[in-house]
This record gives structure tokens, sequence and C-alpha cells, in this order.
């Protein structure tokens, strides 16, 4: 089976260069592509440069993380879209195939990567107690937010991406909703840059808004009811 791997981007040029050659070494990628939000600081001719086929996102709105997502995979042409982001210090080939194998061996759709380092505020304070309360049987995974994500490519024709941060674990409900075999590997330890703390606060609505509006329509909460833990979740952080 072949490989895609797919870097959404902006204004990462000091890393894209690097990630795109990581990439390639992993084992099956046929092909990188690097969807890019509008940057300003030469990430796309860096990419370019390293042989990635760059793409600007249909729609330049920030956060556009999802935007990107689902460009990738329909421009993907390998059977597995692998998603990471472009800014691991420590990102090594092994991270692309630890997340290909169990699709390559026929034992999973969707595999969520988790990592060795403490899950960030939103996901300890927003993502995981909204799961365990509306989707308990997805509360066990540790980094529901972890952008280290593949796929069958054509598992994402089936959904609708989240425009901004709550992409990931939009996706991760909606897969679960399919009936999807869904995994969780640890890829390793993950050096990368923390989002700053004034964007915090942006991530945790988008976060919140995503699970609670799939726990509405599934008739696991009240519209009203709901509206109350959104404001009282983002609160929290």
């Amino acid at each position: 089976m072949d490989v895609s791997v797919v870097f959404p981007v902006r204004n990462r040029a000091s890393y894209v260069r690097r990630a795109v050659k990581t990439a390639y070494k992993a084992r099956g990628v046929k092909e990188v592509i690097v969807i890019d939000g509008g940057s300003s600081d030469g990430t796309v001719q860096e990419a370019i440069k390293a042989k990635a086929k760059t793409i600007i996102q249909s729609k330049l709105v920030y956060p556009g993380k999802g935007v990107a997502m689902r460009d990738g995979s329909y421009l993907a042409s390998g059977d597995i879209v692998v998603f990471l982001d472009v800014d691991i210090k420590n990102l090594t080939p092994d991270f692309v195939e630890k997340l290909a194998e169990p699709i390559m061996r026929g034992e999973a759709d969707f595999v969520k990567g988790c990592f060795e380092r403490a899950a960030g505020r939103v996901t300890e304070l927003v993502a995981k107690p909204l799961l365990k309360m509306f989707y308990p049987e997805l509360s066990e995974f540790r980094q529901p937010l972890s952008g280290e994500i593949a796929g069958v490519r054509k598992i994402f024709y089936e959904v609708e991406f989240e425009e901004g941060w709550g992409v990931d674990v939009g996706l991760l409900i909606d897969f679960y909703r399919l009936g999807k075999r869904i995994v969780e590997v640890d890829v390793g330890y993950k050096d990368h840059e923390m989002k700053p703390l004034k964007s915090l606060t942006d991530m945790a609505h988008q976060v919140a808004d995503a699970i609670l509006k799939r726990a509405v329509i599934d008739g696991r909460v009240d519209k009203k009811v709901a509206e109350e833990r959104l404001r009282a979740f983002v609160g929290r952080v």
C-alpha cells in the first residue's frame, strides 16, 4: 500500500524542508504534500525546494488546519494518508511508519498517534472531560487532539472536516460513529513548539464546540445544556 504524507503548514519555513525530506525516507511513502495556509515567510519556497507537492489551501482562514487536512486528503493519491505536524523537531521516518503500520496490516481504518509527553492544557481541561461525559467509549484515548494521524484515504471522503482546531477530535468521533476500526499507537517522544497561551482560549472553544455539537446530534445532550457546558469549559482554560 502506498502512503501519502500531508503537512498542514503556515509560516514554518525553518522546519518544512527537513520535515519533507524525512517523510520521503519512510517506508512506503510515494508522495509528500504540503498544504500552505497563507505563509509569508518562505514556507512555500522551502517546500518546493524539498520536492513536496505544494498547494495553497482552498480557503485561507486562520486557524484553518481542518481546511488544509481536507484538501490534503482529497489531493492525495496514496492508499493511506498520514498527517503530521511539520514542527516536530525530532521527526524521523519511524513516526510515519508507526502510524501507517496498523492499516497496512489490515488491523485499522484510522490511527491516532499518542506520544511520550504530558498532554496539553486544552486536552486535559476540555477534550478529555467532555469525551468522558458524552463519548465515554473514546475517553481512553491518551491524546485525542493529537495531529499525528493516519487513515485509509477513502474514509476521509465520508466525513466533514471542522475548519479549525476542532478537526482532530471531530475526526475521532466521526469515524467512531461510522463504525471504523480505530487504534491508538505510541509514536514515541515528540519535541515540538507548543501553542502560545493566548491562542488556547480559541482552541478550547473550537474543540469543545466540535464535541458538543456532535453530542447534540447524537442525542447525548440537550442543545441548551451543551451551550452552558461550552461556556463553562472554555472559561476553565
